[in-house]
């Protein structure tokens, strides 16, 4: 009976040593986190909410051997491979053939004879007769919608009278909105006998860029079907351009030849961002895998964030006069929004301010520069101005919101200490009060 007293009270009190090492544990990572959370808020440790993971450039690669993803708007290239190779086009050349037709007809609805240059398939789904009347909108929606080579023949006949001086237009406007490394030698595309019609995926997002400028030219590129007419029957023409099943694809350009291999020119629109995509020599399944996974990479990863809002204080200036001196804020003169890469894209910002400020301060005039770095690359540069007339020194006390927060961060955290510390003395010294026997 003696010994199973004895270990009852053993095991009795190893439970209450147990328990009280439970709660000084506790009571510690409680006090830890307080004091982290009081800290360093949610949103700082964690970061922004996202529940796509960020991946690097470095992890896209490609079938085609040449490609890039471009910002419509801005003409910034996200991710390019071989972009500056020169590169068989093939239909991807209708695009410069439709814009230049485009720029130089008056009426869209006139009717015009094939001529027998124009005539036949010519490697396309629709086969023209010498004598047969197409109105030229039509010949534009065969040549863009269902890539009708012969439509782009006869465009270039309407236009500049034969091929060869249309071709040379084309040149010209390449050279006008800077494809420097491009050269048609006809207006469809195809390469057998013309081993010199080379662009490059850097030139063809250019011109895409161009093309796009015009309502017409965006409104058949975007188009899924349509009917054109031959004489007076009627035709029914599907887009190539398989992509435009996704809402957020509206064009622009397929292509193939043996040369060039399957190509594709897209235009996306998503997260209020736009995009211009080529791919140049893949496989038939690879065009539409590596222009998806290009834009998809691009919305997953990028998006517009404000920078720089005008409304908030960038920093302070001191304007001096002989007897004092007066601390005044500097704001951003405008605000900033940027594209940035949430995996690699890292944002740094240097303020100058000047310095021997005299008074009167005044509003809207500029006493310093802040500069805004992208991965170690100026983007911007704002100048910093003042919001108010200060015409003298104003004595006065100022304890703007972050000082209140801080010092509120600090109270509570001595509060929260002194609290703990107190209740992790008494569990100790209970823990360690000596046992009295009797």
């Amino acid at each position: 009976m003696i010994f199973e007293n004895f270990f009852k009270l053993q095991h009795t009190s190893l439970i209450k040593k147990t328990l009280q090492i439970i709660i000084v544990f506790v009571s510690l990572l409680l006090f830890f986190l307080l004091i982290s959370y009081s800290l360093f808020p949610i949103s700082k440790i964690f970061g922004e909410e996202n529940n796509t993971k960020a991946v690097s450039s470095i992890r896209i690669n490609t079938v085609a051997t040449s490609a890039l993803v471009m910002d419509y708007n801005t003409g910034e290239v996200y991710w390019g491979k071989n972009t500056d190779l020169s590169m068989y086009p093939a239909s991807t050349t209708k695009m410069m053939s439709a814009i230049i037709a485009i720029e130089n007809i008056k009426d869209f609805n006139e009717k015009i004879k094939i001529s027998k240059n124009a005539s036949g398939s010519n490697h396309s789904s629709i086969t023209f007769k010498k004598g047969d009347e197409v109105t030229l909108i039509d010949l534009l929606k065969a040549a863009l919608i269902v890539s009708t080579n012969n439509a782009a023949v006869a465009l270039g006949e309407y236009v500049a009278g034969d091929n060869e001086k249309f071709v040379e237009m084309m040149n010209r406007k390449a050279k006008d909105i800077g494809a420097l490394n491009t050269n048609f030698e006809n207006t469809n595309g195809l390469d057998s006998d013309s081993p010199q019609h080379k662009t490059t995926a850097e030139d063809l997002a250019k011109i895409a860029s161009y093309c796009l400028k015009n309502e017409l030219f965006k409104e058949i590129v975007s188009t899924k079907e349509a009917i054109i007419h031959i004489n007076k029957k009627e035709l029914h023409i599907e887009n190539t351009n398989t992509l435009l099943d996704e809402d957020f694809i509206k064009g622009i350009k397929t292509g193939y030849t043996e040369n060039a291999g399957f190509c594709l020119v897209t235009y996306s629109q998503k997260n209020n961002i736009e995009l211009i995509t080529v791919v140049l020599n893949s496989s038939p399944y690879g065009k539409n895998y590596d222009t998806m996974r290009l834009i998809n990479w691009v919305y997953d990863n990028f998006s517009v964030k404000k920078i720089v809002d005008s409304k908030n204080i960038a920093a302070h200036a001191v304007a001096k006069n002989t007897n004092s001196a007066s601390r005044f804020n500097l704001y951003p003169a405008k605000d900033l929004e940027l594209m940035l890469n949430r995996a690699e894209d890292n944002i740094f910002f240097n303020y100058i301010v000047d310095e021997d400020i005299s008074f009167p301060i005044e509003p809207e005039k500029t006493y310093g520069k802040m500069a805004i770095y992208i991965n170690g690359t100026e983007a911007e540069e704002i100048d910093l101005i003042a919001k108010d007339r200060i015409n003298a020194p104003i004595v006065k006390q100022e304890i703007n919101s972050n000082n209140e927060n801080s010092m509120m961060r600090m109270f509570l955290i001595f509060i929260i200490s002194f609290y703990f510390l107190i209740f992790a003395i008494i569990i100790i010294k209970n823990f360690t009060k000596p046992k009295v026997t009797y």
